[in-house]
């Protein structure tokens, strides 16, 4: 394994047991995070790994992003991807797949938590006249 790939599996794994996790299923429609519990997700052909910080500005998340399909070895396209930003008080930011899922990560007042909604986006064909 390369130096780059057990970077990678060290904040993947580290994201994982960082607090008592929570996974948001297709049957759920939105998981509560607290600050530090990491919660798993899975976004059409994304899973997302992610958790968050209370901040003086808001909720500070982080999110980790891998093909749902891996294999056995890692390859650069299957690595995943660390995004780390901020979603101020009371606002939402959103996580969207290419193939219609979406995540919205609101920020509740305080930052004492963070709401993540699943969402499926659907194309609608505007109605002929």
């Amino acid at each position: 394994m390369t130096t780059g790939n057990r970077i990678v599996a060290a904040a993947f794994g580290g994201a994982l047991c960082l607090a008592t996790g929570s996974a948001l299923s297709a049957a759920d429609a939105s998981v509560t995070m607290k600050p530090l519990m990491a919660a798993s997700f899975d976004a059409g052909s994304k899973h997302v790994v992610s958790y968050f910080a209370s901040g003086e500005n808001g909720c500070r998340l982080t999110m980790m992003v891998i093909d749902s399909a891996l294999d056995e070895q890692a390859t650069p396209e299957t690595q995943a991807t660390r995004l780390v930003f901020t979603v101020a008080d009371g606002k939402a930011a959103h996580f969207d797949s290419a193939v219609g899922t979406s995540l919205r990560f609101s920020c509740a007042s305080g930052a004492e938590s963070m709401r993540v909604d699943k969402i499926d986006r659907v194309a609608a064909h505007p109605a002929a006249e």
